[in-house]
């Protein structure tokens, strides 16, 4: 059998993983260090797979869903990617220029399959539950699983054997006006994203951590070890001292 092919089919079964990351507890499954851990793999050339999968990461740092609107997908460009860099040997940075609009793409496709066929199926299993069917109701659920997972996962394997010429050809056609988009888009996201998680975990006793994080890294060029190692002591010493205070009161109050 064609090598080829061989690998075709395994890197479906890569993405048909990396879509089914919501059924299995949204558990990150479809992040690009998994997917191109795993194209790496798949390929035959982990070092490469980790390096991108790493790259894309930070495309990808603060793409979430916020209510109707979903991010590019990464899964599908992280996948092709990955194997972009792996099988031409390019930059891992490389990676960027083709996964960006690989991602717009399918993720046209994905709010299609969203749009269209999901609704019946959740009429169907509303049905279902109408009439007490539970097992109708996890039937819809599964096969809403299959529906988004089987045709994207085999675009994806389609265009990984059908070779990097003809993505490249698909991607010159992609109007320069979009592709222009594509680029402000993808420079807002990482922003947007570090911008949430920050509303969401700075507090006021919390905001002159961030704030040394970033004094040590802007002013004194400490590398993330360094900051991390500094934070665990920080930790260390707050969850110790604190620790003390409150067992010398309880101990205090045993006394009266």
């Amino acid at each position: 059998m064609d090598n080829l092919f061989i690998q075709a089919v395994l890197i479906f079964v890569v993405a048909a993983i990396g879509y089914l990351s919501s059924f299995f507890a949204s558990s990150g499954l479809n992040r690009p260090l998994i997917m191109g851990m795993l194209i790496g793999l798949v390929l035959g050339d982990l070092k490469t797979g980790i390096i991108t999968g790493a790259t894309l990461e930070l495309v990808w740092l603060g793409a979430m869903a916020i209510g109707a609107s979903n991010p590019p997908d990464m899964t599908s460009g992280s996948i092709l990617g990955t194997a972009y860099v792996i099988t031409t040997n390019a930059d891992p940075a490389a990676a960027v220029l083709l996964a960006v609009p690989v991602s717009m793409l399918m993720i046209t496709l994905w709010n299609f399959v969203m749009m269209t066929i999901i609704p019946l199926l959740a009429a169907k299993a509303d049905a279902y539950a109408g009439q007490g069917n539970s097992k109708g109701v996890d039937r819809m659920h599964h096969v809403a699983n299959l529906v988004q997972t089987i045709p994207l996962a085999f675009f994806v394997a389609l265009a990984f054997y059908l070779g990097q010429p003809v993505i490249e050809r698909v991607v010159e056609n992609i109007p320069p006006f979009i592709t222009s988009g594509l680029d402000y888009a993808m420079s807002i996201i990482p922003a947007i994203g570090l911008a949430l998680i920050a509303r969401m975990i700075l507090t006021k006793k919390l905001a002159a951590f961030l704030f040394l994080g970033f004094i040590l890294s802007a002013y004194f060029e400490m590398s993330i070890i360094g900051i991390t190692s500094v934070a665990v002591i920080i930790v260390a010493l707050w969850a110790f001292n604190t620790n003390q205070t409150a067992r010398k009161e309880v101990e205090n109050g045993n006394e009266f």
